[in-house]
């Protein structure tokens, strides 16, 4: 095979370095002539722009859905695919169906086999450089070529990988064809996706090079007057000839002054990688945590003769971490009980393929909540999931595997964990070892049939990559050799933390999934519901419920009634109360208290932050709404509990809505959540009376119904007003209220509007109980990517201009085109006047 221009130029480069290595001056001047005649950038720009270039190369994809061998052939006919932008799901384009293979466990969605076609313009800068391609995720077993050229397959659909092209592209049209395979299903326990469903860049380096995930940043002796910083450095030579080079490691503070520097001289043998340690100090560091996210930059630079041949920018922060049994989680010495959720990868109407402004929007949900920790369950997460984590103030759980060598779904990654996991779980800690918000390893959950053999071996795996952080296990406290016991299911029954604590006393322990709960938007019932013994789960069902009920039922933590008999029989049994009565051991309640509580229980992840696709309860259901946030990203009533126990934002919320028609004098039981000391609560400016928070963590008034208005008032322990939360009773469905997370976007292809529609009557209040099917038209620069009404019982498709309200709300997903100006969007629906909104695209000034 004849060598590309890029790989002539490089050896030439590699012979020049030979040459003249012995001659300094030389050197520098040849070094000059040869990297501008292989166009690289001219010195005068910023050493990022001539050291190393990462673009993003989302756009303008081609796809096609079904199996077609020629496709990986540089001459193949695309010219009738489906152009589109990545990210891309193509599984959530789908319809529901029963009979789709991924069955319950999938959300009933269909899958198959998809492929992926992006054409390159050979760009004069690649001349003598080093060209790579990186998957931020690919949902799965995909293969890649380049130019008929085979790169390589990846089965693991949740982490990274990239490949060199720098041999293999040529001058003209260069072809990236990808394969995706997941046409056996199911493939997980959860709703998986199916795509190319992360972002992809293309890395253009110097032949001397960072290599990818190739610093690792640690802290050590923190304080708020010192720190040590530890960075290793892994540099690569795809020269033929070795390298005399320096490694200039600084670390830059937010304002952008250089805070420590440290200079190393290496030698590169050819074709070799090597690593270098350095060790900085910094003064007066500015610390990292939850409520101060500080971060450093630590520029990562290769010098030869004064020439630059990379730069690399690492972000980091500064923070110290100690777990403890007396103590608790110590964040730079301080205690913090981790107020944690679990998530899986999905969003809704959008599937696995998240925009930015969605998952930023979603965390931003939940740090509103007072969530401080987050779970990824159970796999790695998109690379900008732990930048917002960075940014926003969380700690990570972060989750590499779900199981092991032996399936938990048919098809799943157990079929290749023994030839797969060591590559996986090490490029899945190289690249995310710098982040501050990840404080530890999860190794596994619920992890079938394993051994503690194989619990240490993968524990001993880990801490050869990080003996910074401890590793966990969801549900792996039996293994014997974790650091922190890991709980689920188990750790919901009565005293199950603190035998296993009295048996283990030097062992911290942590809720990895605790507690589970089960809610709908909307829907309340004032009698207490236990899973097992009112709603049992298939496999509950399989098993026998009421057996295992009989064996539980003494174990589970009780919760009383709100009333004598329910008083919202109304609603299909397959939705949960918005109540903290619908639960399946523990109640949330319960999972505060045992976190305050309990010094050696680091704290909880509950079950989960959001309602996700998958792992139902069986057809029509496409969730098991464990969420305190619903697939619309609409929170429900026991959001409000968390954000009054985790939040220090003055805060009061009364549940239920106040729109009963039919109900006219029953007794409805009217809980109320705040963070302030008393509540007075009020119908029709006429008082309820007052009553004092206490650790119940809600207060309970029952009130006739009467249409009206209710108004909770929140005060402080002077009897001071501090704020308020007030509901009217509404009328008939007249109009809809649409509002916008933005007005203005740019025309960038990534922006997205979410859309936020309630169904209001003629006097403008919300319309709890409307269903009303609405209709949306689009007129302008954007694209409709999702309609979501939160409902786990409609099997509407995502990506189609109508919806049914659920509960009165409909969520509508737009996303920018590239093309400015107006994006007027209208919502009609039978009987109800006609609304607009107006969004306005702006194009990025350069």
């Amino acid at each position: 095979m004849k060598p590309s221009l890029s790989k002539r130029l490089s050896r030439m480069l590699s012979k020049i370095f030979d040459q003249h290595q012995r001659i300094k001056a030389a050197l520098a001047t040849l070094l000059l002539i040869v990297l501008c005649a292989c166009s690289m950038a001219d010195v005068d720009k910023s050493i990022t722009d001539r050291a190393r270039e990462r673009v993003s190369i989302d756009f303008d994809w081609l796809f096609y859905l079904g199996d077609e061998s020629l496709a990986k052939n540089t001459d193949f006919d695309d010219r009738h695919w489906r152009k589109l932008d990545l990210p891309h799901d193509w599984s959530i384009e789908g319809e529901y169906d029963e009979n789709n293979p991924a069955g319950i466990m999938g959300g009933y969605l269909p899958t198959g086999i998809g492929w992926y076609r992006k054409h390159l313009t050979w760009n004069e800068d690649w001349a003598g450089k080093q060209v790579r391609i990186e998957f931020d995720g690919v949902y799965m077993n995909s293969e890649v070529w380049v130019n008929g050229q085979f790169l390589g397959k990846r089965p693991y659909g949740y982490i990274g990988f990239a490949y060199d092209l720098t041999d293999f592209l040529k001058a003209g049209d260069n072809v990236i064809s990808v394969r995706v395979d997941h046409s056996k299903a199911p493939s997980g326990r959860w709703y998986t996706g199916s795509g190319i469903y992360r972002h992809v860049w293309l890395t253009t380096t110097s032949p001397v090079f960072i290599a990818k995930d190739g610093t690792w940043i640690r802290s050590e002796n923190v304080s708020t007057k010192h720190a040590d910083l530890k960075v290793d450095t892994q540099v690569s030579n795809a020269t033929e000839t070795d390298q005399k080079v320096e490694l200039i490691t600084e670390v830059i503070d937010a304002l952008g002054k250089v805070v420590a520097t440290d200079t190393a001289a290496l030698i590169l043998p050819a074709g070799k990688t090597i690593s270098a340690q350095q060790a900085l100090e910094i003064s007066n560091p500015k610390l990292w945590s939850t409520h101060d996210t500080n971060l450093y930059t630590v520029r990562s630079k290769i010098s030869q003769n004064e020439v630059l041949l990379d730069s690399l920018d690492s972000r980091t922060g500064i923070r110290s971490i100690e777990f403890t049994v007396d103590r608790g989680f110590l964040l730079n010495g301080e205690t913090l009980i981790l107020q944690g959720a679990s998530m899986h990868h999905d969003a809704g109407p959008v599937g696995a393929a998240v925009p930015d402004d969605i998952l930023r929007s979603r965390l931003t949900m939940l740090k509103a909540m007072g969530v401080n920790a987050l779970r990824n369950t159970h796999n790695p997460f998109a690379p900008e999931f732990y930048d917002m984590a960075d940014e926003m103030g969380f700690v990570i759980m972060n989750e590499a595997f779900d199981g092991w060598w032996t399936p938990k779904a048919e098809f799943d990654y157990g079929l290749y964990f023994e030839q797969w996991w060591q590559r996986d779980l090490s490029d899945f800690i190289r690249r995310d070892r710098n982040h501050p918000s990840v404080i530890m390893w999860s190794i596994g959950n619920e992890v079938r049939g394993y051994t503690p053999d194989q619990q240490k071996l993968i524990k001993d795996f880990v801490e050869q990559l990080d003996n910074t952080r401890p590793v966990t296990q969801g549900r792996g406290y039996a293994g014997g050799h974790l650091d922190i016991a890991g709980f689920n299911g188990h750790g919901e029954y009565q005293n199950a933390i603190e035998k296993f604590h009295k048996a283990n006393p030097n062992v911290p322990t942590i809720g990895t999934e605790i507690t589970h709960t089960m809610h709908t938007r909307g829907v309340y019932r004032s009698k207490t519901r236990y899973r097992t013994r009112d709603n049992p789960a298939p496999w509950e069902t399989i098993r026998d419920a009421k057996k295992i009920w009989q064996k539980i039922k003494d174990k589970v933590y009780p919760v009383a009634d709100l009333t004598e008999t329910e008083v919202f029989p109304e609603h299909n049994i397959k939705y949960g109360s918005s109540f903290d009565n619908s639960l399946v051991r523990m109640s949330i309640r319960d999972e505060i208290k045992k976190a305050r509580d309990l010094p050696y229980l680091l704290g909880t992840f509950r079950w989960t932050a959001y309602d996700y696709l998958g792992e139902s309860f069986g057809w029509p259901a496409r969730t098991a709404n464990f969420g305190v946030l619903d697939l619309a990203g609409f929170p429900k009533g026991v959001y409000y509990l968390y954000q009054s126990q985790w939040s220090s934002e003055p805060m009061v919320r009364l549940e239920p809505h106040w729109t009963h028609p039919g109900k006219e004098g029953v007794v409805l039981p009217i809980v109320v959540y705040t963070n302030q000391a008393s509540v007075e609560l009020f119908l029709d400016g006429q008082s309820l009376g007052e009553k004092q928070m206490t650790d119940d963590m809600q207060l309970v008034w029952l009130v006739p119904y009467q249409p009206g208005v209710l108004k909770a008032v929140a005060k402080d322990a002077t009897g001071k007003v501090i704020t308020e939360h007030t509901v009217r009773s509404a009328g008939k469905a007249a109009s809809v209220s649409i509002l916008a997370d933005k007005t203005v976007i740019n025309a960038n292809r990534r922006d997205v509007v979410q859309l936020e529609i309630d169904i209001v009557d003629a006097k403008g209040n919300f319309v709890p109980y409307a269903d009303n099917q609405l209709t949306f038209e689009l007129v302008g620069p954007a694209r409709l990517i999702g309609v979501e009404n939160g409902d786990i019982l409609d099997l509407d498709p995502h990506k189609v201009p109508t919806r049914k309200a659920f509960m009165g709300k409909v969520l509508v997903l737009l996303q920018a085109t590239d093309q400015a100006g107006d994006i007027v969007f209208t919502v009609r629906g039978e009987g109800l006047q006609a609304q607009e909104i107006t969004i306005k695209a702006m194009k990025h000034k350069q």
